[in-house]
């Protein structure tokens, strides 16, 4: 019965996390944004333990646990207290308004199921019909960083690039080996938390973390 209902639990639970993406491409809010990148993580910590029950892994079970520890809770923990102490307005500030993200978006979805669809089709795992679904949420992922002006949206976007990516390993391998994803895991955390340093000193000094005003500070 679950090898029947894994496939498409798959599926659905892959279409749910790039469901989330697209929420934090239009919400403006802030401490919106940190909640669904939170709320994909989790989505993506479930899929996981899914693909563990499916394959009986150890190795990947405890992914999934550090995945929930790590970006359901304690990254947007450091993010939250980032937009509280910076004082940042609520606005994301993206370079592209709502209608033409959405348009750009759209595109690189179809983009995403246009270049993958033979990949996933040579591809034997019970996973693979998702693996379309992720390379989008990685496309996704790089134009959120491009298309944000402050630096704490485009760590945002960095997360779920790297998101993505974990995803995709996922469905077409069943992830990366236990060692490297864990290495992966804490280089992240040691990522977020010295871009959050990096975000007090620059807000400190320079009164503003929009990018497109710090590229104008001459030397």
């Amino acid at each position: 019965m679950f090898t029947v209902l894994f496939p498409k639990l798959v599926t659905l639970l892959s279409f749910a996390a790039l469901g989330t993406a697209l929420l934090l491409i239009v919400r403006r809010e802030l401490a919106g944004q940190v909640r669904l990148f939170a709320a994909q993580s989790l989505t993506l910590a479930i899929l996981a333990a899914v693909v563990a029950a499916f394959t009986s892994s150890i190795e990947l079970t405890i992914v999934a646990l550090a995945l929930l520890l790590l970006k359901v809770f304690i990254i947007p923990y450091a993010l939250n207290r980032a937009v509280k102490k910076i004082g940042l307005q609520p606005a994301a500030l993206p370079y592209l308004g709502t209608p033409a993200t959405l348009v750009v978006c759209g595109g690189l979805v179809v983009i995403a199921f246009a270049v993958m669809a033979p990949v996933a089709a040579s591809n034997p795992l019970p996973t693979a019909e998702a693996i379309p679904i992720a390379f989008a949420g990685v496309l996704i992922g790089f134009f959120v960083m491009v298309n944000r002006r402050r630096a704490l949206t485009q760590i945002l976007g960095f997360l779920m690039l790297e998101n993505s990516i974990f995803q995709f390993a996922l469905l077409a391998t069943y992830g990366v080996p236990f060692l490297v994803e864990m290495g992966v895991f804490l280089d992240v955390l040691v990522a977020v938390l010295i871009m959050e340093v990096f975000l007090y000193r620059i807000k400190e000094n320079f009164d503003s973390i929009e990018v497109d005003r710090l590229e104008r500070l001459k030397g």
